[in-house]
């Protein structure tokens, strides 16, 4: 495909989301059913189990269309026709199969994105746009698995995806502008805040609250503080909404960190290394919020017999 400037100013009618069962994923289908009005969108999965719990995330989750509902930001009227031009399917071909853009949002493990990222690539259109969700991982990394890398960047979301603004754009050397160009505008378009970032391990985000996170493990470690004390003082002293290990626990997002903790680890050195006591949590199973993350025994609250606020 040419470097056309108009490549990135076709309308978009159709977006995929792979992976878009998962506690990320859903978000950014509900973010691309309510910014797009008229784009149809593909929830794609692997498993029945996967897509039924993705559509029931999609409508009543924590964030989900309901809640929306009830809390005045959407009528019913709106949320029905959102959910009109919802598509799920266990097929990752034909989901992909005429999209302008498709949304990889699957596990933060270089291998598993690398195989759909592929599947993608062999499946949907020469000119569609392929984002990859990754938090950590280079853009240039995922691409040289990939025939046309010049259509891939990177997507950056924050849980919960159909809330927050800020989306981080990786761009590769590779990339082609239009590509990034189009990924930007329809960001732009659905309400979103992109910002372009140079392709790097962890971008900006991932290395500056992965740090931060893994110096609040430490600290529970050594005995400094409990769990829920660094969380009070995150909220009371620095004002945030939640206290770290509420963060990881209420948005499930306990592995995403883990696993881009590990693959920091390995390109940016000692720094990142994961604190012994989250390595305990997480091979325990506590990846946080089962209702969010099936198979979880809990979060960190729970590991440690606590009552969460």
């Amino acid at each position: 495909m040419t470097d056309s400037p108009n490549a990135a100013l076709v309308p978009i009618e159709r977006v995929s989301v792979v992976g878009g069962a998962g506690s990320m994923g859903h978000g950014i289908v509900i973010a691309c059913l309510l910014g797009s009005p008229d784009a149809e969108v593909r929830l794609v999965a692997r498993r029945p189990e996967s897509l039924e719990h993705g559509l029931t995330l999609v409508r009543a989750g924590p964030f989900g269309l309901e809640g929306a509902v009830r809390k005045g930001r959407i009528d019913a009227a709106t949320m029905e026709r959102a959910l009109a031009r919802l598509k799920p399917t266990l097929d990752l071909a034909e989901g992909v199969r005429d999209a302008q853009i498709v949304f990889e949002s699957v596990p933060e493990i270089v291998d598993r994105k690398i195989d759909v990222l592929r599947e993608i690539e062999a499946a949907a259109p020469r000119d569609a746009v392929i984002a990859s969700g990754t938090s950590s991982i280079m853009i240039g990394e995922l691409g040289r698995a990939l025939a046309h890398v010049d259509r891939l960047v990177g997507t950056h979301w924050f849980y919960p995806s159909n809330v927050m603004p800020l989306v981080e754009v990786a761009r590769a050397d590779r990339s082609a502008p239009w590509a990034a160009e189009r990924i930007v505008r329809y960001l732009v378009a659905i309400g979103k805040k992109p910002v372009v970032v140079r392709d790097s391990p962890g971008f900006f985000m991932t290395r500056f609250v992965n740090l931060f996170a893994a110096e609040a493990m430490r600290a529970v470690q050594e005995g400094i503080c409990g769990i829920r004390d660094v969380d009070e003082m995150c909220r009371t002293g620095l004002g945030w909404p939640m206290g770290v290990f509420e963060l990881l626990d209420k948005t499930a997002s306990f592995d995403a960190w883990y696993h881009a903790q590990e693959y920091l680890h390995e390109t940016l050195g000692e720094r990142y290394a994961i604190p012994p006591v989250a390595r305990k949590v997480f091979t325990s199973g506590f990846r946080g919020a089962p209702n969010l993350k099936p198979g979880s025994r809990g979060g960190w609250y729970d590991y440690y017999g606590i009552e969460s606020k």
